[in-house]
């Protein structure tokens, strides 16, 4: 189960490429932007929308009472942090202290 850290947290986060998808593997410090929406709650409230704005989704997310994660910016690019996903793992930052990644 993943923990849903707040919107600010600072965390590092470690993702594994994936050659299928092009995704390059990716490590650093970053902070806790925005919470994923449960597939409930993205269900109800796309029904009907096409293509979502950054800001449609943040009011879906913020809405969400169960998050199935969260989104981390590291490096100025976005992570997603799930449960279902174990290429990736984030830990919080609960030091002054950056890490050396």
């Amino acid at each position: 189960m993943t923990q849903i850290l707040p919107i600010g947290t600072p965390v590092w986060v470690a993702r594994a490429a994936d050659p299928s998808t092009g995704r390059r593997a990716l490590a650093g410090d970053g902070v806790v932007t925005s919470h994923v929406p449960c597939s409930a709650c993205w269900q109800r409230y796309t029904g009907s929308i096409r293509r979502m704005s950054r800001a449609a989704y943040v009011a879906v997310a913020a809405a969400c009472d169960t998050p199935a994660g969260f989104v981390a910016t590291v490096h100025r690019r976005p992570v997603t942090v799930i449960a279902d996903d174990p290429t990736v793992i984030a830990v919080p930052i609960t030091s002054d202290e950056r890490s050396t990644a």
